[in-house]
């Protein structure tokens, strides 16, 4: 497992908007999306899957005591795991929360999960589905590595899950919300490709988790109120607000007449190799697709030292570097001795 004890100062991310998961209300009919990463160049297939919009069963831990630390449990500061000291598990504990496989895969019966951990103020807890996971367990101890204290918060559910399809197949990762707020969220591991490839899961977490801290509510206004009168950018889910980390990315890289071109209910891997030809700035095709994927792969080439191969590139990881916080990822990285990986993505403005 990786060395997760070794870390830098705690950043200054409170512009992103973390906050805990186990105080938000339960909301049976939460409309979400999921945000996937795809394989990579090399693995099953290069080019992105479409997207699914789907409803969430509930899987949010409840205002109480439902995923609070009780007195007799000990906190891993170091790893992020929320440990027993000595008794015995009790699984009554996360009665509240609800994860079955159903709720877990939102009925989309192609992803298998074959495990699911609560994740309670951003410490990994119990295992509430399945079987315990060497693999998966690894992924939360890499995760807690690259990402500063105190930003996994928002997280409710951490899982692992088999294919059963093409379509899940083609996924190596996903995050959803579990609330209609966006107030907490699911992220799910392919567990077959993390074996696979254990670079491309680091740069999976990166990129997995923008989609977490990008995309809370002081970030993104998914009321209706905010989605009828957006002034900014509506990615389909909810309205960036004006001082959001998304909307100033945005304004540094996407042409507002390359955003009206879009559709943002379709991932159309046509237009993104088009836009992907035009621009030299992606890293990949799959980050044409839109602003938020753009965002999530310069952010894992970022945190994990890729290899700038065109002047666009450059301009991106320059950006980010300039960004409050988001330096911290990668000293940490650099720390866990995680940095340089190679730069596999596919050459865009070609």
């Amino acid at each position: 497992m990786v060395d997760a004890s070794r870390r830098g100062g705690l950043p200054d991310l409170t512009h992103l908007g973390s906050v805990s998961a186990t105080t938000h209300e339960l909301d049976l009919g939460a409309h979400t999306d999921r945000a996937t990463r795809p394989l990579p160049p090399g693995g099953r297939h290069d080019r992105p899957v479409t997207s699914p919009r789907w409803f969430l069963l509930a899987v949010v831990c409840l205002a109480g005591s439902a995923c609070t630390a009780t007195e007799g449990d000990a906190i891993d500061s170091d790893a992020g795991v929320l440990t027993d000291a000595g008794a015995p598990s009790d699984a009554s504990a996360f009665s509240d929360v609800d994860c079955s496989q159903e709720a877990l895969n939102g009925g989309d019966d192609e992803y298998v999960f074959t495990s699911a951990y609560v994740v309670n103020d951003g410490q990994l807890g119990e295992l509430c589905f399945g079987d315990d996971d060497d693999t998966i367990l690894a992924a939360w101890d890499s995760l807690v590595t690259i990402t500063p204290p105190g930003q996994l918060g928002d997280l409710t559910l951490f899982g692992g899950f088999e294919p059963g399809g093409d379509e899940a197949a083609e996924t190596m990762a996903f995050v959803n919300t579990v609330d209609v707020d966006g107030n907490s969220f699911q992220m799910s591991i392919n567990t077959i490709e993390a074996l696979a490839d254990p670079d491309e899961l680091l740069l999976t977490l990166a990129h997995e988790f923008t989609h977490v801290f990008t995309a809370t509510p002081k970030q993104l206004d998914r009321t209706d109120e905010a989605i009828d009168d957006c002034a900014t950018y509506f990615n389909g889910e909810g309205c960036y607000v004006d001082d959001s980390l998304m909307l100033a990315w945005i304004d540094a890289f996407w042409e507002p007449e390359v955003l009206a071109s879009m559709d943002v209910e379709v991932d159309s891997p046509d237009d993104a190799d088009e836009r992907c030809g035009n621009d030299d700035g992606f890293f990949g095709s799959y980050a044409a697709t839109s602003p938020e994927e753009d965002f999530a792969e310069a952010f894992s080439a970022f945190v994990f030292r890729l290899d700038a191969v065109t002047d666009g590139q450059v301009e991106r990881l320059s950006w980010i570097e300039e960004q409050p916080g988001l330096v911290e990822f990668r000293v940490r990285a650099d720390d866990a001795a995680m940095t340089p990986l190679d730069n596999n993505f596919d050459v865009c403005g070609t």
